[in-house]
């Protein structure tokens, strides 16, 4: 069961996924988002942090595959996204942990550009940028601010992945994870 807020966020990812805009996601979406995180981060496709990006992909694609794609058509729907989405990863369970953390992880480990193991607001926003969010500065800015919990002008792997946790499960209005991907 769903609410709201958490349907409106699950759509607005899967125009992140459906990177071609036919309305499904499958396994050439993935690839295309892997390729342009890659792109606009300026991650050389060869580097080992681009394999681990595109092997998180492929992992998670193959997990979303398996458990989403119902009709076993090689596509997944936004109803089937949604519905999916909700049952793995809702509740914060395994699912997250097995497949949904060590994509995100990779992902955010590539937008550490200078690889000093934090996000500046600089790699933050380059990070928004390549999902597309469409955030100005100062939106990008005031949502570093927010998801920084100890203060100390950078965010840690774990402080992301802490809002990705929030942007994909979380039922607050308020929390700050909502806006990580942009507008919803």
């Amino acid at each position: 069961m769903t609410n709201d807020l958490l349907d409106r966020k699950l759509a607005r990812a899967f125009t992140h996924l459906d990177a071609d805009r036919s309305g499904v996601i499958d396994a050439d979406d993935i690839i295309a988002l892997g390729s342009r995180l890659l792109t606009a981060l300026a991650e050389p496709a060869g580097s080992p942090k681009a394999e681990l990006v595109m092997g998180g992909l492929a992992d998670f694609w193959q997990d979303l595959f398996t458990e989403l794609d119902i009709d076993r058509d090689g596509k997944v729907t936004p109803e089937e996204y949604k519905q999916g989405m909700t049952r793995l990863y809702a509740q914060g369970g395994p699912a997250y942990d097995r497949s949904f953390r060590p994509m995100m992880r990779a992902i955010l480990t590539i937008a550490d550009t200078d690889g000093d193991g934090f996000i500046s607001p600089q790699e933050f926003h380059r990070a928004q940028e390549a999902f597309d969010t469409r955030l100005s500065p100062a939106d990008a800015e005031a949502l570093f601010r927010r998801i920084d919990a100890n203060g100390d002008g950078c965010l840690s792997v774990d402080e992301l992945l802490d809002a990705v946790r929030e942007y994909y499960t979380g039922t607050d209005e308020d929390a700050p994870g909502n806006l990580l991907f942009g507008e919803f």
